[in-house]
Parts: C-alpha cells; sequence; structure tokens
C-alpha cells in the first residue's frame, strides 16, 4: 500500500493525551488519520484528551467522539470500563486501514473486525496480551472468545516481546509483529543535554533514597501499598530513610493526600502536566518505583534517566524496557525487601544500556507493514 494515499482508523475505548500525542505524528505520512473514541472517563488512566489543538494543528487528523454505553468490568488485576458504541459502524467504511484496540476493546470489535472484512478493509489487531504469570480460567476463555476475529485480521501488533508471544501462544496470531509500546519522544529529543547532564552528574546518597511515582492513582496501581511500604523502610531506621513523591490524579487521589498527611516524607502532589516543571521531580529524585500496573510510565522514567524498579508483569513492557533485572521484582509486596538491599545506583550506567527509543522507529514499523498488505 501506498501510505501517502491511505487512510488509517484507529478505533479506541477512549483516545488519552499520552495515545493522542504518538498518532498525531502519523498525520505526517498518511493521506488521513482518524480515531473512533467514547467520552470516557472524567478522571484516571481513561480520561479523554483535550484534542480540540491537534485538530488545528493537523487538517488531515478527525476524531469521532461517538455517543457510547458505558459498561464497568472487574477483571483479575484491575477494574475498568467499556464503551459500547455502535456508531462506529458508518465511520469504518471511510478508511483503508483499521487498527483495532484489542481485548480492551472486545465489545466492539466483535462486530466491527467482521464488518471491516465484508468491506474489504485491511485490519491490525494491536494488543497487550496477558502479563500475569498464570493464565486463569477467565483469560483462557477471552482467549478462547478472541481468536477466531485475531484469525480475521491482516495482521497483529504486539505491545512488547511478552505480548508477541502470547498472541501467537494463545490467541490466534498468525502475522504478528512486534512494535514496543511508546510515547511520543519529541521532548525528551529537545532536552536531550539535560538529561544527559542529570544523569553525568547524579550523586547517590544512601541514608537519603528519594523515591517517585509518577502516573494515575488508582487501586489497580497500588500507590497505597507502596506508601505503607515507604512507611515500614523509615521506622526506627535511623541510618537509611526513603522518601517518596507520588505526582498524578485519579479517583485515589484525595483519599491518598489524607492518608498522608502526617508524614512528612511522603507528598502527594496530584497531576503535573506541564513537563518543564514536572522534569525536575524526575533529575531530582534517585528511583522511580511501579509498584502495580502500567508500562509507559516505566518508558517516560527511563527517558528522563531516571532509574525503575518494577513489578513484573506491569504490562510486559518492563521485561523489554529494563535491562537490569534486579530492578524486576515478583510482586508489590517485594518491593520492601528490594529497597532494603538496593546497592549503589549507577545511573550512568543504566542509561546508557537503554536502546536507543523514538517514536518516529514505532510510526515506521506499523508503516513498513502496512505497505506490504
Amino acid at each position: 500500500m501506498d501510505i501517502a494515499k491511505t487512510k488509517i482508523l484507529f478505533v479506541q475505548r477512549v483516545i488519552t493525551k499520552y495515545r493522542l500525542d504518538l498518532l498525531k505524528v502519523l498525520c505526517d505520512d498518511f493521506k488521513e488519520v482518524g480515531i473512533i473514541t467514547s467520552k470516557g472517563d472524567s478522571v484516571g488512566t481513561l480520561k479523554l484528551a483535550k484534542y480540540q489543538d491537534t485538530l488545528n494543528e493537523y487538517s488531515n487528523l478527525n476524531i469521532h467522539q461517538l455517543p457510547s454505553i458505558k459498561i464497568g468490568y472487574s477483571g483479575e488485576t484491575r477494574s475498568t470500563n467499556f464503551f459500547l458504541y455502535p456508531k462506529s459502524i458508518n465511520i469504518i467504511t471511510k478508511y483503508d486501514v483499521i487498527v483495532f484496540e484489542g481485548t480492551t476493546n472486545l465489545l466492539n470489535n466483535i462486530y466491527l473486525v467482521p464488518l471491516a472484512k465484508l468491506f474489504n478493509k485491511k485490519t491490525i489487531w494491536w494488543d497487550a496480551g496477558y502479563s500475569l504469570p498464570i493464565r486463569s480460567f477467565k483469560r483462557k476463555l477471552i482467549d478462547l472468545i478472541v481468536a477466531p476475529f485475531i484469525r480475521c485480521t491482516d495482521g497483529q501488533m504486539g505491545y512488547s516481546t511478552l505480548a508477541k508471544n502470547y498472541l501467537e501462544n494463545h490467541m490466534g496470531a498468525n502475522k504478528v509483529f512486534l512494535n514496543l509500546n511508546t510515547i511520543n519522544t519529541s521532548y525528551f529529543e529537545s532536552i536531550s543535554a539535560e538529561i544527559n547532564e542529570s544523569v553525568n552528574s547524579y550523586k547517590f546518597d544512601e541514608s537519603n533514597i528519594k523515591l517517585l511515582y509518577v502516573g494515575v492513582v488508582e487501586e489497580r496501581k497500588k500507590v497505597k501499598q507502596l506508601i505503607d511500604i515507604v512507611t515500614k523502610l523509615n521506622s526506627g531506621n535511623i541510618e537509611k530513610q526513603f522518601s517518596l513523591t507520588v505526582i498524578g490524579g485519579g479517583n485515589q487521589l484525595e483519599e491518598l493526600k489524607l492518608y498522608v498527611e502526617d508524614n512528612d516524607k511522603i507528598k502527594v502532589l496530584g497531576p503535573i502536566y506541564d513537563k518543564s516543571q514536572l522534569k525536575m521531580f524526575y533529575f531530582e529524585s534517585d528511583l522511580f518505583i511501579l509498584p502495580g500496573d502500567g508500562g509507559l510510565a516505566i518508558l517516560q522514567s527511563l527517558l528522563f534517566g531516571l532509574p525503575v524498579l518494577s513489578v513484573i508483569g506491569a504490562d510486559g513492557t518492563e521485561l523489554d524496557y529494563i535491562k537490569d533485572k534486579s530492578f524486576l521484582v515478583n510482586g508489590t509486596d517485594k518491593i520492601e525487601d528490594a529497597l532494603r538491599k538496593l546497592p549503589p545506583i549507577n545511573r550512568t550506567r543504566i542509561f546508557s544500556s537503554l536502546p536507543n527509543i523514538k517514536h518516529v522507529d514505532w510510526n515506521n514499523v506499523l508503516e513498513d507493514f502496512i505497505k506490504k498488505l
């Protein structure tokens, strides 16, 4: 396919800010980029991006915000919302390539994937797979339901190496390719000199270790458990103290502000959207902690030059991005022991081992696959 003549549509539950920042760059290459979205939630992971300025910037970008039915779901590691929007049927007829947000948008995909094939559209299933170590009965059932729809698509795009393998082994994928989940890296490229200076001038003080969490503040992220871990580590420990700064919005934010109001070692600040302010928290911290579900927070921290300690099973990308496996733990409850035994942090070594990640590479992988369709 000729990319310059191709109209591509992304079918999302909700178009979030980080996803919009990534997808908008495709407007430079494709004839048209479309995004289907619901109105999302008012706070948290599924908060709808403010997209009007982006629409003004790109004349070939169209965001189709559709009326939807909100359906709650209690999963194995999280509770989330699905948004059913039947009016999307007419929209898919206007595009050449349809990229479906995978299992997390199953309610729409079970009718849109067959219809897209009926209309002779090229289709790609974009999925994170399954990152927990043991497949539950519920997950096996979901995979059984999803597999016929995945086999209908022309290709499958895995978020991570783990996702790619899972799609092949358990979800019926037969034309799967790896495209590591990422964010728009333009900002990090523009401040690369500052990042290098922060990394090279860093000094580790083992008596006062500064921890950072930036992301959504809700139960599945296990921020409250992280707060409890830090409080326990500081109890009766005079030689080594830990401080924790939590930055982000979500439905647990106000609860956690009250929870730590008498703890001078822990700050819950709420969301900070200005990267010029946010970067200083990364530069002045020792270690980023990801105690629960997530993944893109890992990449953002590493791009700022800050090492990450993550649970295994965050979203699968932690196994691709974190090269030093001593910074990976098997569960939130293992974070305490990892911090007690934390060796001196060599930020230069960790930063130098990070692959040269640019969002343009993500674009190129997707475009190269589409060219062959």
